[in-house]
């Protein structure tokens, strides 16, 4: 597949060329119904479903007879452990559950194709030209963003955390701003983004990733 040019800018938000990137992950037709399935089984890998209740059988005590089995005019019981009766069982409680289902490497990969294609034709994907940062300086990221006329949209800043630990202490306390390191570059954290942006060596390693 023919590749795509991605636009590459420096730390004042000005475009300084273009970065070549296969089209297969940033030129597809989005397929939504992928997105949906994958971004759900993330979303249920959070699930914690541990409340859990005894059933009659689990209730300690409550092995003798109550009362007799006949002449009392009320309905035979066994024991208390019953759930009518005020420290018995629970009748279909909760239980710990684990909520998960396989999803297939073709559909997770179509599925993060999608995310990035549809972000590339609005453009709202952006790569850093690699800055001489020394130390973290918040400000100059923020000087980018108001650059690139992001306002209040919700961004995600895509490193490395290799070789980026400068650049990611710069944005992680940036309102709006989602630092995005290489186990987050996952569909159901673009999808939350409205724009990305990133780093030379971030978005190498994610082509890398994605063809592998």
């Amino acid at each position: 597949m023919e590749t795509v040019k991605i636009p590459v800018v420096d730390l004042k938000g000005k475009q300084v060329g273009d970065f070549e990137a296969t089209g297969a992950l940033f030129s597809i037709e989005p397929n939504e119904a992928a997105v949906h399935f994958v971004c759900e089984g993330q979303r249920f890998r959070f699930y914690k479903k541990t409340a859990s209740v005894k059933t009659r059988s689990a209730v300690n005590g409550g092995g003798k007879k109550v009362y007799k089995q006949k002449g009392t005019g009320g309905a035979r019981h066994g024991g208390r452990r019953a759930p009518i009766f005020v420290g018995g069982g629970v009748t279909f409680g909760p239980k710990p559950l684990l909520r998960h289902f396989k999803i297939n490497k073709k559909v997770r990969s179509l599925a993060l194709a999608s995310v990035l294609s549809d972000r590339f034709s609005s453009g709202q994907i952006r790569v850093l030209k690699a800055a001489p940062l020394s130390a973290p300086k918040t400000s100059t990221l923020v000087d980018l963003l108001e650059g690139l006329s992001y306002g209040s949209a919700r961004i995600g800043f895509v490193v490395s955390a290799a070789t980026d630990s400068v650049l990611a202490k710069s944005v992680r306390n940036i309102k709006n701003v989602d630092l995005l390191t290489e186990e987050k570059w996952t569909t159901f954290d673009f999808v939350k983004t409205d724009g990305l942006i990133f780093s030379e060596d971030a978005i190498k390693s994610l082509v890398e990733r994605f063809q592998a």
